[in-house]
């Protein structure tokens, strides 16, 4: 962090200054297809936008830090994923233009640098940004250029990249020559109109976020209904195939905020959004909903409701329908109806559950132990509803992982039969069987066992960002680690901020660890630490990946930390429980150890 004083307000401003992968689009002849056609080019540009690049750069973990009007500027972490991500924006902005006239078409031009940049009020600056603009401008339609400093930071990956040296370019004011290369799109020709590309190897399906309703009440417990009143309309959404959904964990993350719908789109990488405003009087709630698709910035659908508070879940239900009605028009009514959710009887049980997830992720002590009375009160108040045994089942897992329980074996068989009691009362609750088949590789090593039941969870709810990420762990124990970071890479994509985030973070990193890829280790499980600095997980995965790239003072750091969050934690007693297989295990156990986490 650098901190510049003004000398005539005497103001400080703070800014930071760290090495990123910078990627510079533009649009080729943007002034003359404005000129020929400009409503019309204005909307398949925001069509663009918000269907094929904000979502490609939150898949690929970047981040959109400025439009241009005419173009845009996002940074990466990594330049591999600045990389992958104008491949895949080239690729899919040509499938999507490829019906228009030859003049008609939006193509870009795209330059990659890797520099320290500035990060400053949310923009960047510097010598790496100028750089990318002056590569981008070089670039031909359609095209990438890169610089060699960036090809350097991407090491032995850089031999699968089909490249042309353009050598050392002189660029408009820089004062240096820039030793450049072209990159090339496989299945891609640009010279002519010969012929289609090849498929988009993305899933173009529609992608919804369902956002936190606003409470017109100043009650503090009407307010956190208001935002967990998605929460069950989210979940029956995430069952139907033809749907992307963001989870609630990364909605919640925008709440409060007058709702800008390009921002939604950018931030969460979405289409269509639903919004909604509720008030709670008495025993009748008032509410109202709306349907908006980001493209033409057009209200699909509304609907305002009174109702009894008995009427709450139906209404959910109403909406959930509704929406898939509106945005993907295939799917069949029999199937939106099977994708529903099991709804409580009870509203004080889902009042418990609401305010237990409020708690549970904050993982220190008071609120930790707060959301397991909360949700034992929420299933005490109705006994058949499924979604508080699944998450008292990872509220022990939880206390297991962290190190807090004094009984390990109670701990884990709580897991399996809070899990088994969510599936008894409802069968295609993922949430339930992802726990346990985590819960099953991790505490008792039933491998098999435990790939089926998280494979059956992302089958029934293809959306489910926390099936995907439980889907992972037991992919990465058993040492099928490309599968185990793919499915990781899924549960961001589909949480990429909130709540919830930090946990996706830590998986990806554990299993960039147990891949061998070190760096990429220590990148994760840093940003998950970010997050959430009490997560014991995240600073295992990162002091265990330092003293493998043999950096043991910052372990030691990160060994402290985890000792001053988790003091009761012992290496020897995670040993009797580590769910790697080995070697992988005792590796991972000695480098906890040499980190200097007590044993």
């Amino acid at each position: 962090m650098t901190c510049v004083v003004n000398s005539l307000t005497n103001t400080k401003h703070e800014f930071e200054r760290r090495s990123r992968a910078v990627l510079v689009a533009d649009v080729v002849g943007y002034t003359r297809l404005m000129e020929s056609a400009e409503l019309e080019t204005h909307s398949r540009f925001r069509a663009l936008r918000v269907g094929v690049i904000d979502p490609t750069i939150i898949t690929r973990r970047g981040e959109m830090v400025k439009n241009t009007g005419d173009g845009f500027v996002a940074v990466f972490e990594t330049p591999s994923d600045a990389v992958h991500c104008a491949l895949d924006l080239q690729r899919e902005v040509t499938n999507q233009e490829i019906d228009q006239a030859p003049e008609n078409r939006i193509a870009f031009r795209i330059g990659v640098h890797w520099d320290p940049v500035i990060f400053d009020l949310n923009d960047v600056y510097g010598h790496g940004v100028n750089t990318a603009v002056r590569l981008q401008a070089v670039a031909p339609a359609g095209g990438i250029v890169i610089s060699s400093s960036l090809l350097d930071v991407v090491g032995e990956h850089a031999r699968n990249l089909n490249l042309d040296d353009l050598g050392e370019l002189r660029l408009k004011n820089l004062s240096r020559p820039i030793r450049a290369f072209s990159l090339q799109l496989p299945g891609l020709d640009r010279r002519a109109a010969l012929g289609r590309p090849r498929a988009s190897s993305s899933a173009n399906i529609p992608s919804v976020a369902v956002l936190p309703f606003t409470s017109m009440s100043p009650e503090r417990r009407d307010r956190y209904f208001a935002e967990g009143f998605v929460e069950d309309i989210i979940v029956s959404l995430s069952n139907i195939p033809e749907l992307l959904v963001v989870s609630r964990g990364s909605t919640l993350a925008i709440r409060r905020r007058p709702i800008d719908p390009l921002k939604v789109s950018e931030k969460l990488g979405v289409r269509y959004f639903v919004s909604g405003r509720i008030r709670r009087a008495d025993r009748r709630i008032r509410l109202s909903v709306e349907l908006t698709d980001v493209t033409t910035s057009s209200v699909l659908w509304a609907e305002k409701y009174d109702l009894g508070v008995n009427e709450v879940f139906s209404v959910q239900d109403e909406i959930a329908a509704k929406i898939v009605a509106k945005i993907a028009t295939q799917v069949r009514r029999t199937e939106i109806k099977a994708a529903l959710r099991k709804t409580p009887q009870s509203l004080n049980a889902y009042d418990y559950l609401l305010r237990a997830l409020e708690l549970l992720y904050r993982l220190d002590f008071a609120s930790f132990v707060e959301a397991r009375t909360l949700l034992e009160k929420s299933r005490e108040e109705d006994d058949t509803y499924a979604a508080p045994y699944a998450f008292s089942a990872h509220w022990h897992m939880f206390n297991i992982a962290e190190g807090r329980s004094s009984d390990t074996d109670a701990d884990a068989a709580e897991v399996i039969r809070l899990s088994n009691c969510a599936i008894e009362r409802d069968p295609s609750n993922a949430l339930a069987l992802a726990i346990q088949g985590h819960g099953k590789a991790m505490f008792f090593r039933e491998y098999d066992a435990a790939i089926d039941l998280v494979d059956q969870a992302v089958a029934i709810s293809p959306s489910h960002s926390w099936a995907w990420v439980f889907s992972s762990g037991p992919y990465g124990f058993i040492g099928d680690t490309e599968s185990a970071i793919s499915r990781a890479e899924r549960a961001i994509r589909l949480s990429p901020i909130g709540q919830q985030a930090f946990f996706n973070l830590c998986l990806l990193g554990q299993n960039h660890y147990l891949n061998g890829t070190f760096e990429d280790a220590i990148r994760w499980s840093r940003k998950s630490l970010n997050l959430n600095s009490r997560f014991g997980n995240a600073a295992r995965v990162l002091a265990a990946s330092l003293i493998a790239v043999g950096r043991p003072n910052e372990a030691r750091q990160v060994a402290n930390h985890h000792r001053e969050i988790l003091p009761t934690f012992r290496v020897s007693d995670y040993a009797r429980r580590c769910p790697f297989k080995e070697p992988q295990a005792s590796r991972y156990v000695s480098l906890l150890q040499e980190a200097g986490i007590p044993f």
